[in-house]
């Protein structure tokens, strides 16, 4: 029985490879004859920069750059494919991760430090940037990964300094930035397909979980709407439809037009980068999973991608399973198009306590997953 193995990170807690090692163990423990493949994905959120050094030969850069809030921490980025390919994950330096227990004013918080990574890999070289835009903690429009490169936020002709510009500009200079990304080939790739205005937008959506309070979602919204507009102008390009436009505050549509490229489902694009499809023949079982199976992972995030992928493909389909940290129960009937089976681990546990051993857990989990796909017919 062929079984590949494919969890996204638990986020927070399991890395997506250290994930694929734990589930490999639990169900072996139960059968060691069982054929494994790991294969653990990634969805261009937290957690990327792990995927490509699992799969590639790379070298870690590490720079001092900023976090959301302007203190100064130290980051990394790798460089693939001879060193002429830079990959960057957005949470590194402007992620969620970096910003718990610490006071958050979106106001006052950017993706600069980003930016930082960004410039260091073209001084760098690098003649692609591959740059994984989930996880951050910001709703800045990208303005301040613009803000390293060269553009200018004006108020009355005149240059914003406060942190977040958005909150306060009326025109971009973009004349400086031009000169910094010649020659650069750029990689958008988003963990969820949010446009980024609306009901389903950045604010909308994400806002809540990033800090922001319910009486500032509409002026949030009116800022990235004014973003859009100005951006929509300079380039001529309508922003509104992108999916996975409002990822990373609103940076994915933003970016999309500055960098002149497209914005890829990060998990599509990479199971096609390391040719995931080869793995898929003859395979009877894959197990996926990550810490949530809830609401938003229907927003295209890793899991369902990774099936969506699988049911596309030419072969006979496997038996689908998941192991989740946390299941919308009420959510059931919406996931029965992509998993055959769901685990969830918090069942009869707390969630506190889950998080805390997660390790413990997902071995528990796991062994279960292995005695039940013991006594399956396949």
């Amino acid at each position: 029985m062929k079984i590949i193995i494919s969890p996204n990170s638990f986020k927070g807690t399991l890395s997506s490879i250290h994930a694929c090692n734990l589930i490999e163990k639990g169900i072996k423990r139960v059968n060691p004859r069982f054929d494994t493949y790991k294969l653990p994905i990634a969805d261009g959120g937290d957690g990327s920069l792990d995927f490509f050094k699992y799969y590639f030969r790379h070298k870690s850069v590490l720079i001092e750059s900023l976090n959301p809030i302007g203190e100064i921490i130290e980051s990394e980025y790798i460089l693939i494919e001879k060193e002429k390919t830079a990959v960057i994950e957005l949470a590194n330096a402007s992620g969620y991760s970096l910003m718990l227990n610490k006071k958050r004013d979106l106001s006052n918080m950017d993706s600069f430090g980003t930016g930082v990574q960004i410039k260091s890999a073209i001084d760098n070289g690098a003649k692609k940037i591959i740059l994984c835009l989930g996880g951050s903690a910001t709703i800045d429009a990208a303005s301040g990964i613009l803000k390293a490169l060269g553009v200018k936020f004006l108020k009355d002709g005149k240059n914003i300094e406060k942190r977040n510009p958005i909150t306060e500009m009326t025109e971009m200079d973009i004349s400086k930035f031009l000169e910094n990304i010649t020659n650069v080939e750029f990689v958008l790739l988003s963990d969820v397909n949010n446009r980024i205005l609306g009901k389903d937008g950045a604010v909308m959506i994400y806002g809540k979980q990033k800090g922001l309070s319910q009486k500032n979602f509409m002026r949030f919204e009116n800022y990235l709407k004014k973003t859009t507009e100005l951006t929509s102008k300079i380039f001529d390009v309508n922003l509104l439809s992108i999916k996975g436009g409002g990822s990373a505050g609103g940076a994915g549509a933003i970016l999309s037009a500055f960098f002149n490229t497209k914005l890829y489902n990060g998990t599509e694009f990479l199971l096609d980068y390391i040719n995931y499809k080869k793995y898929l023949n003859d395979s009877s079982l894959i197990i996926t999973g990550e810490g949530a199976i809830d609401l938003q992972s229907l927003n295209c995030k890793g899991p369902i991608a990774l099936i969506k992928y699988v049911n596309n493909s030419k072969i006979k389909k496997p038996i689908r399973i998941a192991i989740a940290g946390k299941f919308d129960y009420s959510l059931n009937e919406k996931f029965n198009n992509y998993f055959d089976y769901i685990f969830s681990i918090s069942d009869m546990r707390k969630t506190e306590d889950v998080i805390k051993d997660s390790k413990k857990y997902l071995l528990e989990e796991s062994i279960k997953v292995g005695r039940f796909i013991n006594h399956l017919d396949i």
